[in-house]
Order: structure tokens, then C-alpha cells, then sequence
């Protein structure tokens, strides 16, 4: 491989350089002793370094405490930078496409067809921009209604119900509550609130923007990737919380709370881990099953196009069916009457593979460089899954990591907010075919 020269890339690089440069721009401001409570030290530059990435890829890991070492200007900081991570790669897409319209084609075209459905190519991005912009602003202003006279014990009820809506509608996953989430586990306003604003962004704009289009009968039907997003957003939805039900509420996390509350608990922490990474209840205290089942959810993430992380449920599905055609010895991978290109399969099957490969690789990191610690293997698998996925969950380890380890988590979470096949596509360019043709190797496997 070479590092990239072409103009085809160039997309690619923008998108990667622009979450770099807010990085970068987020360390320097979260240094500044403005930026922290009367006090207290100044961020070092790793603390300063690692929640700028948590922010910016819409993480929400944390190694200080967001309420209590922040001031409002920190806080203020966080806010900008998560709201910008959250809508960049989306609103970058469109800005792109409006400039390059007439000239993108081929691979310098697949990072904006992976983060917009076709027929937002087909019709007026500018639409597109509106869409994303004014719907998000449309949809934070109603969460922040709903939690507004819900937060009123806190300090200062209003900026709290802001700074937790649009955290919680990037799925951000920060908090600036004076003792957190956890004293109104079950509450249903709250609960559900911010896990009606976390799906709606996790769900994107590929959705709206394909009903927008055939309310106004540009197109017969719902496109296939809409539909897509319905059904394994649906399922997942449903999916999450019976899981966190059955392993925790009999002797587990759920036990102490009416059934009531327990349906808003399995509702809340089901989907959280769809890269919300926002939590009720103390992780540390789950089962290991738990824990476990969670894995998958959180690599899986949300639809393309969302503020959420993961590699895509889109891509999942894609990778199912291609695989469940390859058993049968069928060359051809249908959807929805719809038949997927060969190239969008391979790069689904490409992408889940090296989202699984990076997951295992990083929790053999974790557990090389903190060796001496007593953390336990599914606590890192946790912590490793939770930062690939952009999540943000954690069982609470995450201040005690060494320093390398937590470095090791902000690369995980630039990777994973941009996705794995992003990065590639940024750094290198594929060689040419070899012109020669080699006779076929008869090589035993499985």
C-alpha cells in the first residue's frame, strides 16, 4: 500500500482532517484553566486529549468528572464539541457532494453514498442540509422540554436539560448531573425521553429524507435502505431490552425495583448500548452476561447516517444475507427484491470483519498494557467494545487505565466514529491488479 495521492481519496482525507482538526482544537480549549471548576488543576494534556476524542466522536468515556471538574465554560466546550461530532460526518457529507457534484464519481463517491441513501444524490442535497440541521435543532428543542421540569433538583435545571439533550440526541453519552443518571433510574420521563432522543438520532437522516421523498410520490416505495433501517432498528430495539431483562431481573441489577421501573430500566440500558452510552445503573455490578450480550450491540451501533457509531445495522444485515448466499451457492445477494452490488457486500463483509478483528486486537492491547492490574477480561472486552462502537459505557474502569491504555482508547474511538473502512480509504490506496494470472492453488481448508 501507498499513502494516498489521488484525487479519488481526497474525500476520505477531508472527513478524517476535520475530526482530527476538532480534536486538536478540543484539547487546547479543555486545557485552558478557564475551563475547569475554581480550584482545580488545569487538564493534563492526556485528560485534556482523551475527552476532547470522547467528545468530538460522540464517545462519552470519561477519566474527570463532567459536573464537578468543569466549569460552565468547560462544559460549554463539551456541548460545542459533541453537537459538531455528532452532525459532522452527516452535514460534511452533503457539503461535500454540493461542491463536487459534478465530479464525483466512482470510489471518491463512497463515503457519501455510505453516509446518504441514492436518492439523496438524486435530489437536492441542499434539502438534505436542511433536513439534517433544522430536524436536529426541531428535535432538541422538544427533548429539552420534556426534561426541563423533570430535572428541576438540579442546580440549574435549565443548562443541565439542554446539555443532556443534546448529548443524548448525538449519543454522546456525557451527563453534567450533580450525582449523574443513577438517582432517577426509572424514572419514565427521563428514561424514555432520552432514549426517544437517542434512537431518533441513532435512526439518522436517511429515514426522513427517504419518507420526504415518497410522501411527495418522487419514488413509488420506501427504498431499500430505509427499509433496512426500519425493521433492524425495530428488532434491535425490542432485542436489547428483553436480553437485559432476562439476565438481570431475577437477583441481578433490576431485582430491587417494581415492575414497572424495571420496564423502563430494560427499555433504558437495552438501548443504551447502541452507542447512547448513557447509564442508570452501575455496570460494575452486572453480570458477566450482561456484560457479554452487550458486546455485539455496541459494535452493531445504528443506521448509516446517524449520529451513532458501530459499524451499521445496515452493514450487518448485508453481511447476513451475503453470507447466508455464499453457503447456499448463490452468487447473487438479494434485499427487499433489490439486488446489492457486489462491491457494497464485500465492503459490508470487509467492514464487520475488521470491526471484529480490531474489537479482539484491542482488548489483547488492554490487557497487555495494564497486565499488572486486576481488571477482569470482560471489563476490557467491555471498555474496548464501548470505545470502537462510540459508546461510552463502562464498568468504571476507565480513569484507573494506565496512560497508554486510555491513548489506545482514543485512537479505538477516532476509528470507530469514522469507521475502520473510512480510515483505510484515508490513509492508503489500493495497488493495481497484478496483469499476471497464476495457476489455482488446491489448498485444504476448514
Amino acid at each position: 500500500m501507498h499513502l494516498v495521492s489521488s484525487n479519488s481519496n481526497r474525500s476520505h482525507v477531508f472527513v478524517a482532517l476535520g475530526f482530527v482538526l476538532c480534536i486538536i482544537l478540543g484539547t487546547v480549549l479543555l486545557g485552558l484553566p478557564q475551563a475547569v471548576v475554581e480550584g482545580r488543576l488545569p487538564l493534563s494534556l492526556s485528560e485534556a486529549f482523551f475527552t476532547s476524542t470522547s467528545a468530538v466522536c460522540v464517545t462519552g468515556l470519561t477519566v474527570v468528572s463532567t459536573a464537578h471538574d468543569f466549569s460552565f465554560l468547560g462544559q460549554g466546550i463539551l456541548l460545542a464539541l459533541f453537537q459538531l461530532g455528532g452532525l459532522g460526518v452527516m452535514t460534511l457529507a452533503v457539503l461535500v457532494f454540493e461542491s463536487l457534484r459534478q465530479r464525483v464519481a466512482g470510489q471518491s463517491g463512497e463515503l457519501l453514498e455510505s453516509t446518504l441513501s441514492d436518492h439523496v444524490f438524486r435530489g437536492n442535497p441542499r434539502h438534505t442540509l436542511s433536513l439534517v440541521l433544522g430536524g436536529t435543532l426541531l428535535i432538541e428543542a422538544v427533548g429539552f422540554c420534556f426534561l426541563y421540569p423533570a430535572l428541576s433538583q438540579e442546580p440549574n435545571p435549565a443548562w443541565a436539560a439542554l446539555f443532556l439533550t443534546v448529548s443524548a440526541f448525538c449519543n454522546a453519552g456525557f451527563d453534567n448531573l450533580q450525582l449523574g443518571i443513577t438517582p432517577y433510574a426509572g424514572n419514565p420521563t427521563i428514561g424514555l425521553t432520552l432514549s426517544v432522543l437517542w434512537l431518533l438520532g441513532g435512526f439518522g437522516f436517511i429515514l426522513p429524507a427517504a419518507i420526504r421523498s415518497w410522501t411527495k410520490k418522487e419514488t413509488k416505495r420506501l427504498d431499500a435502505a430505509a427499509r433496512m433501517i426500519l425493521w433492524s432498528g425495530f428488532a434491535l430495539i425490542l432485542l436489547g431490552p428483553v436480553l437485559f431483562w432476562l439476565t438481570e431481573a431475577n437477583g441481578g441489577l433490576l431485582d430491587s425495583y417494581s415492575p414497572s421501573k424495571q420496564a423502563v430500566l430494560s427499555f433504558f440500558q437495552g438501548n443504551t448500548s447502541r452507542t447512547a452510552g448513557f447509564s442508570m445503573l452501575d455496570l460494575s455490578q452486572a453480570r458477566r452476561i450482561t456484560l457479554l450480550g452487550m458486546i455485539p450491540l455496541m459494535l452493531i451501533g445504528a443506521a448509516p447516517g446517524g449520529t451513532a457509531g458501530g459499524m451499521k445495522t445496515t452493514t450487518l444485515w448485508i453481511f447476513l444475507v451475503a453470507l447466508a448466499a455464499h453457503i447456499r451457492g448463490q452468487r447473487k445477494v438479494i434485499i427487499f427484491g433489490r439486488r446489492i452490488p457486489q462491491g457494497i457486500a464485500r465492503r459490508s463483509i470487509l467492514i464487520c470483519s475488521m470491526m471484529t478483528a480490531l474489537w479482539a486486537g484491542l482488548t489483547g492491547l488492554l490487557a497487555l498494557l495494564d497486565s499488572s492490574a486486576s481488571f477482569s477480561l470482560e471489563a476490557l472486552s467491555f471498555e474496548a467494545a464501548s470505545a470502537l462502537g462510540t459508546v461510552g459505557l463502562s464498568t468504571g474502569i476507565t480513569s484507573e487505565l494506565s496512560t497508554t491504555s486510555q491513548m489506545a482508547l482514543a485512537v479505538a474511538m477516532f476509528i470507530g466514529r469514522l469507521g475502520p473502512l473510512t480510515i483505510a480509504w484515508a490513509l492508503f490506496r489500493s495497488l493495481p491488479d497484478d496483469p499476471l494470472d497464476y495457476p489455482d492453488g488446491a489448498i485444504p481448508v476448514g
